[in-house]
């Protein structure tokens, strides 16, 4: 892949490269991460459902309904069948 910027855009991030001592690729992967995960925040947010969800989440995560591992979570299940 080959990426043209302008002359000031690539200053710029040669110099936020440099004072963050990374590479100007690990510099621009970090930035696209960040930009693609920003966009799947805003989908998460705009989903009642999903937000709905993520509240359930937390409740249960604080009442400490939360197991860790493959043999805790058949137990959990194994348990709620009953």
């Amino acid at each position: 892949m080959t990426l043209r910027l302008p002359a000031e855009l690539e200053d710029q991030l040669k110099q936020a490269a440099e004072s963050e001592h990374r590479s100007v690729q690990q510099t621009v992967l970090l930035a696209i991460e960040e930009y693609l995960s920003a966009g799947e925040t805003a989908e998460i947010l705009a989903d009642p459902a999903a937000l709905r969800g993520l509240a359930k989440a937390m409740e249960s995560e604080q009442a400490g309904d939360v197991v860790y591992g493959i043999e805790a979570a058949r137990a959990l299940l194994a348990e709620r069948k009953r």
